[in-house]
């Protein structure tokens, strides 16, 4: 081979040694940013998704309990069997429960198709490398810049033909790869743009999951309170009643007794006096009844 064609074959395997180079660096920054986005998209995910997942479980667990607490039949104009469960709207909770679990199951499909993307980037990127690997100290002994293409020598010349061959044969073999690349990259770039507004919608959905089922224990609790509440108003209506009936006591015994002190002062007085001079005189004393009120109108009063 003659000093000018291992000229061309030197500059020329240069060139493509220089291009394979780039494209390493290219795919390498591109690698490593993708995995940051994935590294950033699965921290939130834990924190706004996974590590809320147990709430479905508290949620049946609420359940359960709504379930077996049966409810007094005098709480519920005598009817029998009831429990708290029927009290609550079970249906919407369900439906929400379904919502999350649908809404998580795609969020980790999401961050599956990104990782196996990536893992197949990084799998393209190991094969890139390999070029400089192989024949990185070849390439800087051969044609590196500091090489002098006209300083090539003759016993040089067949090592940097092969050289060139090898160079073009693994950039054609990269070249194969970049479609698969552009792929795996429209994979990531379509999926990354979904993860803020799921992880919205899957938050938002965890948050009233999470507001239920403060409602619903705080349900059970309150009942559990009914009981002894009732019990203090029974004794509360015990004692005024008691109150009452004293109260009668004491107003028939003072209504007799004022009867009996204006009889005998109209018997002393009454026959002595014109009939048109203060005529009530001769009334009985007014009568007092005590009425029960109606707790409905009250509230309409006021």
């Amino acid at each position: 081979m003659g000093v000018r064609a291992a000229e061309y074959f030197a500059v020329a395997s240069r060139e493509v040694a220089k291009t394979i180079s780039e494209k390493c660096q290219v795919l390498g920054k591109m690698l490593e940013a993708s995995r940051v986005k994935l590294h950033s998209a699965q921290e939130i995910a834990q924190d706004s998704v996974f590590a809320q997942t147990p709430l479905l479980q508290e949620m049946n667990r609420v359940f359960e309990q709504l379930q077996s607490t049966t409810v007094d039949p005098n709480m519920v104009g005598g009817e029998r069997g009831k429990t708290l469960f029927d009290f609550i709207d079970a249906e919407t909770v369900q439906s929400l429960q379904q919502d999350a679990l649908e809404q998580t199951k795609e969020v980790e499909e999401l961050l599956a198709a990104h990782q196996h993307a990536i893992t197949r980037i990084a799998a393209i990127y190991e094969f890139f490398i390999m070029f400089d690997k192989a024949h990185g100290s070849d390439v800087d002994a051969l044609v590196g810049e500091h090489r002098q293409v006209a300083s090539i020598t003759d016993e040089e010349a067949k090592p940097v033909q092969e050289l060139y061959d090898a160079a073009v044969s693994f950039f054609v073999d990269m070249e194969q790869c970049d479609r698969f690349l552009l792929q795996y990259f429209t994979t990531i770039n379509d999926i990354y743009p979904h993860y803020e507004g799921i992880f919205a919608d899957v938050q938002l959905l965890f948050d009233e999951l999470r507001s239920l089922r403060d409602f619903y224990l705080q349900f059970l609790a309150s009942y559990q309170s009914v009981g002894t509440e009732m019990l203090r108003r029974k004794q509360h209506d015990t004692k005024v009643r008691q109150f009452i009936e004293e109260t009668k006591a004491k107003l028939a015994q003072l209504e007799k007794e004022e009867i009996a002190l204006r009889r005998t002062f109209c018997e002393e007085h009454v026959r002595f006096l014109p009939s048109t001079l203060c005529p009530e005189i001769q009334n009985l004393p007014d009568k007092y009844t005590v009425v029960r009120g109606d707790c409905a109108a009250r509230e309409e009063a006021r």
